[in-house]
């Protein structure tokens, strides 16, 4: 099976989706698939190991982190000469939400191929965080989505995500809480939850280093240190906690001097250390090391792939939103009474008094359920049968949510 996947974003750059596009390839390259990625060319590519020299490649402007483009005629014909190098597509998988799913549907139309949409993103809340004058981007983005998509006028998000809904032989959402979001913009059909995976080779790696000894305990915040991500909340519960210990923040973005000056400011800056951008693999060590792995959004986050990887390697979670929590094993998963910066900080109080007194933070042993091998099986269901209900021309009972 040939699958076409389609991102907003160059393979090779950093980002969740990013990560979940190249393992879902990984995996299925090492079962005989084939996987082309077709999404904007990147100046930046920190990321090497996601990307393949035959991906399909569209011109694009930098802003930034992201690289954007449009669709339309001409991107339609190079799209079309790219892939005409590879073998011949059996499925098309959208893995985006704006300019790669638009150029996804076209090619998918143009060659009357089946379609999986996996709908990752919170448009509404994370649009704004990414770019200037969000509202502007908002309605440029409608009328740009009702004409790429042929569709009826897009007013809202909740058009603008039905349009894709209706065009899709099969729609795949990281978390039940997403799929309830989407049910409230009256997406009314058939979604698969399927989350996001970890790699399986990286996490067994992680989990075969042992611990090492350390003086106090070390929390760890991994991300992209944007507003939404909250990590200066994070900062202030941790100076509020008034714990003895090490935060360890891991990640770039915007925000970073601001956290840096509030650490400065708090007083903290002798406990709060900048770790920068590293390699996943360091990643996963930093996250294997700590005690406890920090996630402090709210609202904003569909999934919650850094915590995945955190329970996967063996370190329990301390995460703020709710929703996030639901999806984890509740015996990893430590909560925060309310959306407080003083509840943060007295649920670090709890978690450091408990590891002082030698009290296990987590039970049992670590999950399994976020492995991309088994969540790849779970996948591949999904395509075979999107290609036979697309061969037949049908559709699975709407208004399901599928486990």
């Amino acid at each position: 099976m040939h699958v076409a996947f389609f991102s907003d974003q160059h393979p090779a750059t950093l980002g969740g989706l990013q990560v979940s596009v190249g393992l879902q390839r990984d995996f299925l390259e090492a079962l005989g698939h084939i996987g082309t990625v077709c999404a904007p060319d990147s100046k930046r590519q920190p990321s090497p190991q996601y990307s393949r020299p035959h991906d399909v490649l569209l011109r694009s402007k930098q802003v930034g982190e992201q690289s954007l483009h449009l669709a339309g005629k001409l991107t339609d014909r190079a799209t079309d000469a790219g892939f005409a190098q590879r073998p011949p597509v059996d499925i098309v998988h959208i893995e985006a939400d704006i300019w790669g799913a638009w150029n996804g549907y076209r090619f998918a139309r143009r060659h009357g191929l089946p379609l999986v949409h996996t709908v990752h993103t919170n448009i509404e809340d994370g649009l704004p965080a990414v770019v200037p004058f969000p509202r502007a981007m908002f309605r440029l983005m409608y009328v740009a989505h009702q004409r790429y998509m042929e569709t009826d006028r897009v007013r809202d998000m909740a058009s603008y995500v039905q349009a894709f809904a209706q065009a899709a032989d099969a729609v795949i959402v990281p978390t039940a809480h997403f799929a309830q979001r989407l049910g409230a913009y009256g997406v009314d059909r058939e979604l698969h939850v399927i989350p996001t995976g970890v790699d399986d080779r990286r996490i067994d790696a992680a989990t075969r280093e042992q611990r090492l000894p350390r003086l106090r305990p070390v929390l760890v915040w991994p991300g992209r240190i944007s507003k939404e991500k909250r990590l200066d909340e994070a900062i202030q519960a941790f100076a509020a906690s008034g714990i003895d210990a090490e935060l360890h923040i891991y990640g770039a973005g915007r925000e970073l001097r601001h956290c840096v000056a509030l650490s400065e400011s708090l007083g903290v800056s002798d406990r709060v250390v900048f770790c920068g951008t590293v390699s996943h693999c360091a990643m996963l060590a930093a996250m294997r090391q700590a005690d406890v792995v920090v996630q402090s959004s709210l609202g904003y986050e569909t999934q919650g792939l850094t915590v995945y990887e955190a329970v996967s390697v063996g370190t329990p979670v301390l995460v703020r939103d709710q929703a996030i929590a639901r999806d984890l094993p509740s015996g990893w998963c430590h909560g925060v009474a309310d959306t407080s910066v003083e509840a943060f900080a007295a649920a670090l109080r709890r978690l450091e008094g408990r590891i002082l007194a030698g009290e296990p933070l987590a039970v049992g042993p670590a999950p399994t359920q976020f492995r991309q091998s088994k969540l790849t099986a779970r996948i591949i269901g999904v395509y075979e049968q999107a290609l036979a209900d697309h061969q037949g021309s049908s559709r699975a009972p709407s208004g399901t949510v599928r486990p």
